[in-house]
């Protein structure tokens, strides 16, 4: 358990109620497990249309019940515009109009830090486009972006996801307006891109608005390590040391429970494996690599239990003890 509870939690709605959730439920049951927050996705979870009506109904059963929501814009990559579908059909094919109307809904719903991914591991490894590439045309897009998001009063917030390392969100948001970007934080992905959490965290110090609770080991597979997703507490992951680090830099981060799925590896012996992560040194490698299982057949399903590790991380952020009823809302 943690010495220093963090004071703002809250949980991913698609885990703790099913990936079809009521908005209006999700927040009775979050209160219910003595959390602050329920992270529902884009705007178009609490309303399809955006209705100014309804948008400000969600808010109001939110804050009445001491709840506050948590919103994404989604995954947007300038080279994969099929995965942007929502915005581009709230924006009538324009990308830039569909995210800032998301982000105004987003503010109508209380929440000023949007969450936004860029892509998928399998962007990182394109041969028709390099990363880099792809990364330079991300960075142009979201400056576009940044005079509206000012005016707004918004912030967008780059989730270290799978594809992504902290030098390279780092990077973006140099050439970017700190008041418009920021980063939320995810170490189980980060572990995938062989960085340590704790050097992660310093590296990104000061631009954290939020930070992703979850837990994996990492079980060698004879050409690297696979993520094991474990319960929160029991990885590889140092939360107590993290949680109190991130705590100077970025006292007012809020702390999201949220259950991975993806079953992935880091490969790191397969030839250009190394090529592809120029940032990653010799002391980083050696204190990731040290966190490693040893050779072991691998389980059917590196995910684990999902509900013990849903039950695990509201117990982990909230100090309490209360049980999961049912999982679905």
């Amino acid at each position: 358990m943690l010495d220093k509870l963090p004071k703002r939690v809250g949980i991913f709605a698609k885990d703790l109620c099913g990936s079809s959730f009521d908005v209006r439920d999700s927040v009775q049951k979050a209160g219910y497990h003595g959390l602050k927050g329920s992270f529902i996705g884009t705007a178009l979870n609490a309303s399809p249309t955006l209705d100014k009506l309804e948008l400000e109904d969600i808010r109001q059963v939110a804050q009445e019940s001491g709840i506050t929501l948590g919103l994404q814009l989604g995954m947007h990559n300038p080279y994969c515009p099929e995965r942007s579908s929502d915005a581009l059909k709230v924006g009538n094919g324009d990308l830039a109009k569909g995210l800032l109307k998301l982000t105004e809904a987003a503010l109508q719903l209380g929440q000023p830090n949007v969450m936004m991914v860029v892509g998928m591991e399998e962007d990182r490894f394109n041969r028709s486009v390099p990363w880099s590439t792809q990364l330079a045309e991300v960075s142009s897009f979201l400056k576009q972006l940044e005079p509206d998001l000012r005016s707004l009063g918004a912030r967008v917030l780059i989730k270290t996801h799978e594809e992504i390392t902290s030098w390279e969100v780092r990077r973006l948001l140099e050439g970017l307006d700190p008041n418009s970007f920021g980063v939320a934080f995810d170490p189980v992905n980060l572990i995938v891109r062989m960085e340590d959490p704790i050097a992660a965290a310093d590296r990104l110090a000061g631009l954290i608005y939020q930070v992703h609770v979850d837990d994996a080991h990492l079980l060698w597979n004879g050409r690297g390590y696979s993520r094991l997703l474990c319960p929160v507490g029991k990885g590889c992951i140092d939360w107590p040391a993290l949680i109190a680090r991130i705590g100077e830099t970025d006292p007012n981060a809020w702390y999201w429970g949220e259950i991975h799925r993806a079953e992935l590896d880091t490969p790191f012996l397969n030839e250009g494996w190394f090529d592809e992560h120029p940032d990653i040194g010799i002391a980083e490698v050696a204190t990731w690599v040290s966190k490693g299982m040893p050779l072991s057949q691998s389980p059917q399903s590196l995910v684990g239990d999902i509900d013990e590790r849903i039950h695990t991380v509201i117990r982990y952020i909230t100090g309490s003890d209360t049980r999961l009823n049912q999982t679905t809302c």
